[in-house]
C-alpha cells in the first residue's frame, strides 16, 4: 500500500496486471478431476442417475464462473421408445447487440445405453474440457459470444443410422435455424475422446478446412504440432448436424482410441476399457490450449 501511495505522490500511476489470456489459464489438473468426478458417477445415459448428477456439476459450474445456462429440451423418438434429450448451453459474453457473433465449443455428456460403460475418454472427456473452457473463461471479455454447449444423447441407441444417434445436435442445429440464430454462429468446434494418453487428433475429413488451419496454427505456436492432423478419416459425429445446415464447423476427435484398427476406431472405443487409466491430463492440457487460442485468434479478427 505505502508503495502505491509513494508512486501516486510521485505523479506514477500504477499500471494494472496484464490478464492471463483463457489458453493460458487452462487448468488441465481441474481438467483432470472432472473428468474423474464425472467417470465417477458410472453410467451416464439419458434417465440415468449418472446423466443427472452430471447436469448439475454443468449447471454449477457454468453459474459460478459467470456464465448463464439455457437448455434445450425435448423427446427423441428411438429404437427404445421416447427418450427425453437436455442439451444445456452454457454462454459467455453476451452483449445487448443482436447481432453479436457466436462461437461454440461443443462435446456431448452422454455415454452408451450399455450397462458398465461409464465413458472416460468418450464422453467424460469431452464433458470435462467444456467445464474448464467455463473456468478459463471466467472474468474475460471477447467480442463474440462464446456458447459451451453440452449435447445429449449423441450415442446411437443401436447403431448409428440417418434415423438413430446425434439426436440432441440435430435437435439444436435445426433449432438455431428456426430461431434465425445460425447466421451468426461464425464457428464451431467438437470436442470428443480428446483425452487419450496417445493424443493424435483426426484431421477429420467433413470439417471445414479453413477453421482446421486456426487450431494447426495454434497447436504450432504452442509446440504441439505432433498432436494434430497426421490422418484423416470422416467420422459421424455432432459435428454433422452444424454442418449440415450451413454453419462451418470442425470435429476434433482423436479417433484413434487404443490398439486399431479395433471397431475402426480403436480397441477401448464403445468398450467397458474406456476407463480413467486410459486419460491423460496432458492430452487434455494440449486440446484444451489449443483450441481456445484458435478461438482467441478468431475472437481478434471478428
Amino acid at each position: 500500500m505505502f508503495a502505491a501511495l509513494a508512486l501516486l505522490a510521485a505523479g506514477v500511476l500504477p499500471v494494472a496486471p496484464t490478464p492471463i489470456p483463457p489458453h493460458d489459464a487452462f487448468d488441465a489438473r481441474q481438467c483432470y478431476e472432472y473428468t474423474a468426478e464425472i467417470t465417477r458417477y458410472g453410467e451416464r445415459n439419458p434417465g440415468s442417475p449418472g446423466h443427472a448428477k452430471t447436469e448439475a456439476l454443468i449447471h454449477r459450474v457454468v453459474l459460478a464462473d459467470g456464465g448463464k445456462i439455457d437448455s434445450d429440451d425435448f423427446t427423441a423418438d428411438t429404437p427404445r421408445g421416447k427418450v427425453p434429450v437436455h442439451n444445456l448451453i452454457g454462454k459467455f459474453n453476451q452483449s445487448g447487440d443482436p447481432h453479436q457473433p457466436i462461437f461454440i465449443l461443443a462435446g456431448h455428456y452422454d455415454t452408451l445405453f450399455k450397462k458398465g460403460f461409464v465413458g472416460a475418454n468418450d464422453g467424460g472427456s469431452s464433458t470435462a474440457i467444456l467445464l474448464s473452457f467455463a473456468d478459463a473463461l471466467k472474468g474475460h471479455k471477447t467480442k463474440m459470444q462464446i456458447w459451451l454447449v453440452w449435447t445429449d444423447l449423441e450415442e446411437a441407441v443401436n447403431s448409428f443410422t440417418d434415423n438413430d444417434g446425434l439426436y440432441g445436435s440435430k435437435h439444436l442445429a435445426h433449432k438455431l435455424v428456426e430461431q434465425g440464430i445460425a447466421p451468426r454462429v461464425r464457428g464451431f468446434f467438437l470436442l470428443d475422446m480428446i483425452g487419450d494418453k496417445d493424443l493424435d487428433v483426426d484431421r477429420e475429413s467433413t470439417s471445414a478446412g479453413w477453421l482446421q488451419d486456426f487450431i494447426a496454427a495454434a497447436a504450432k505456436k504452442l509446440g504441439y504440432s505432433q498432436y494434430f492432423f497426421h490422418y484423416s478419416t470422416a467420422i459421424t459425429d455432432d459435428q454433422d448436424s452444424f454442418v449440415n445446415v450451413g454453419i462451418p464447423s470442425v470435429d476434433v476427435v482423436d479417433a484413434t482410441f487404443g490398439k486399431m484398427p479395433g471397431d475402426g476406431m480403436g480397441a477401448y472405443h464403445h468398450t467397458n476399457q474406456d476407463t480413467m487409466d486410459k486419460v491423460s491430463e496432458h492430452s487434455l492440457m494440449v486440446v484444451g490450449r489449443t483450441v481456445l487460442l484458435a478461438v482467441e485468434t478468431i475472437d481478434s479478427q471478428s
